[in-house]
C-alpha cells in the first residue's frame, strides 16, 4: 500500500511543484468566472482584473520561493 502512495506522490509532484500556487490560481479564476460577472464594474475591466490577480499570486508565489530558500 505504501508503494502506490509514493507512486501517487511522485506523479502529484510530476504536474504540480507549488500546492499553494496552483490551489490559489483555480481559486482565482472560479472567483473570476463565478463573481466577476457580478461585480458592478464595466465588463471591459474583466481580462485585466484576471492578468492583475494572476500577476500577483505568481509575484507571491515568487517571493515566497525567494523567502524560503535564504
Amino acid at each position: 500500500m505504501k508503494w502506490i502512495m509514493a507512486a501517487l506522490a511522485e506523479l502529484f509532484s510530476l504536474f504540480v511543484d507549488d500546492v499553494w500556487f496552483s490551489v490559489a490560481i483555480i481559486l482565482w479564476i472560479a472567483f473570476g468566472i463565478l463573481e466577476v460577472p457580478n461585480l458592478p464594474i464595466d465588463s471591459d475591466w474583466d481580462a485585466p482584473l484576471l492578468f492583475i490577480g494572476c500577476a500577483i499570486i505568481l509575484m507571491i508565489s515568487t517571493w515566497r520561493a525567494a523567502r524560503s530558500r535564504q
